[in-house]
């Protein structure tokens, strides 16, 4: 997997792309099947992340995709298609 370099012009990847990316820093966090980090999959409930575990993926994630993850947005990440979320508009953002 390749991304740009934070602050770099490349256009910010889709939500296709960011789900792959995460799908590979879950599985490197917890050892989750990728195939099981689906857009409709709950944290806790489908994928038994725990709040460790969450938050090493959170940190992984900022680094990852360069982008700033706020402590308080964290508590709505419910679904893998939050956290998506979250990260594609802080990357449409700047």
């Amino acid at each position: 997997m390749t991304l740009g370099m934070p602050g770099s012009t490349a256009e910010p990847p889709g939500a296709t792309q960011l789900l792959a990316e995460l799908a590979e820093i879950v599985r490197l966090v917890t050892g989750q099947p990728i195939d099981e980090v689906q857009l409709d999959r709950h944290f806790v409930d489908d994928l038994r992340i725990d709040s460790l575990a969450m938050a090493e993926i959170l940190e992984a994630a900022a680094v990852h995709f360069g982008a700033r993850i706020e402590d308080e947005a964290a508590k709505d990440f419910v679904r893998v298609r939050d956290l998506v979320g979250y990260v594609q508009a802080r990357l449409a953002a700047g």
